[in-house]
């Protein structure tokens, strides 16, 4: 068991009321003051953060988590046998040996193990440090990484894997989602960090129980891990104190069964658009991350691409070409993106070829209407012109696109 971990055994129906009364009167009282200055600069921030996407968690590789958390208040951690997992082939906590993990990030010691168990017969740790983000562009600042590591077994004996994320210190409420260990089972490890002063995070999934478990204290802060069921839709993490009163909230993932390519998410995971290509049905994707968002591309045969950044909405265009055993090459021609919410339809023209497609309103969080255009396999893609109306038909956006091959 992970040094710091409370154990603490409620009666879960009458702790959930308790906890829900405790936030319905917090947020009550809150409304009923008046926004006095730590308010306003909240706001603020959580504008900038919209804005700019939220908070950063990025990916270093395949996910593993471990531990499960039913009902009550209970560390998710799994076989205590630690002593065996000591001598397995983990990194160093030390901070040089953790400079590739994350990118534009500088670790700094120390290195700290917040909780450890087994899943699945797979071991695993929770590592945490802080961190200088120092990107090619824009302002540095100070992060808090923290990072799931674990040894598998498949495809070749004590392979060492990690996952991890990365926040700005100053935003303590997090939550990311992640497959692992827990897939054999259904289950997706949700964790992240919480506020100082939080003793337990309430995990609100739609439709179903909450799933509830305590946070571990550090000299970094507080963390959290849990498991919930990958059919579930995860809404969001509330963090309480002893009392059950809310300290600070992240919003979920949303639907747990689809795991996104790209950066993990910071906020829902929602399919924006759609379409039929050479290839098959093809969905698009959108999600919020910390410098900005991703979009995907994905195949209902499996696979895709993706791309995220601060322009990760922008319309864009995708040229590939792909083979099967036995099957002719197929060539995709794409144009797809964001554009003004209002947009209701769009046209594409590249080549003398004009296709026009859907526009879907994506809603209030990513603020923009999407499409996905697919033109026939030969077009040249040397020059795109996109064209967006609203629902009378009045012109709202037109852009000159840059091709591809």
């Amino acid at each position: 068991m992970g040094a710091g971990w409370a154990s603490m055994e409620v009666r879960a129906t009458v702790d959930d009321l308790r906890d829900r009364l405790a936030e319905v009167a917090d947020l009550a009282a809150q409304q009923a003051r008046g926004p006095g200055p730590a308010a306003v600069a909240h706001r603020a921030r959580r504008r900038r953060r919209l804005a700019g996407g939220g908070l950063a968690l990025v990916l270093v590789g395949a996910v593993a988590l471990s531990g499960f958390v039913r009902d009550g208040l209970r560390p998710a951690t799994g076989d205590p046998d630690r002593d065996r997992r000591q001598d397995l082939p983990w990194r160093p906590l030390e901070a040089r040996e953790w400079a590739a993990s994350v990118e534009n990030q500088h670790p700094l010691d120390p290195v700290l193990v917040a909780a450890e168990g087994e899943r699945a017969g797979t071991p695993w740790r929770l590592v945490v440090y802080r961190s200088e983000r120092r990107p090619a562009a824009g302002p540095r600042g100070r992060d808090v990484c923290f990072i799931v590591d674990w040894i598998a077994s498949d495809p070749r004996p004590q392979a060492w894997q990690a996952h991890g994320t990365c926040a700005p210190q100053a935003q303590p409420a997090t939550l990311v989602t992640a497959e692992g260990p827990g897939a054999r089972d259904g289950q997706v490890a949700a964790f992240g960090r919480a506020p100082d002063g939080a003793t337990r995070v309430r995990l609100v999934l739609r439709g179903r129980a909450a799933v509830k478990t305590a946070t571990t204290a550090t000299p970094i802060g507080r963390f959290y891990l849990a498991f919930v069921p990958r059919a579930a839709y995860l809404e969001r993490m509330v963090a309480l104190d002893d009392a059950g009163h809310a300290l600070g909230a992240a919003l979920g993932q949303g639907d747990l069964s689809r795991q996104p390519m790209g950066y993990p998410p910071t906020g829902p995971v929602a399919t924006v658009a759609a379409g039929r290509s050479p290839t098959g049905r093809l969905e698009l994707v959108a999600w919020p991350v910390r410098d900005g968002y991703c979009l995907s591309i994905e195949r209902a045969r499996g696979g895709g691409s993706s791309s995220c950044g601060p322009d990760g909405l922008k319309p864009r265009p995708h040229c590939s070409r792909s083979q099967r055993a036995g099957e002719p090459e197929r060539r995709l021609r794409l144009v797809y993106g964001g554009v003004d919410r209002s947009a209701r339809r769009v046209e594409v023209e590249a080549d003398g070829k004009r296709v026009t497609v859907r526009a879907r309103d994506a809603g209030r969080l990513l603020d923009r209407s999407f499409f996905l255009a697919s033109l026939p396999p030969e077009t040249s893609m040397r020059a795109i012109r996109v064209v967006a109306f609203d629902a009378d038909g009045t012109r709202v956006a037109a852009l000159t696109l840059s091709g591809c091959g």
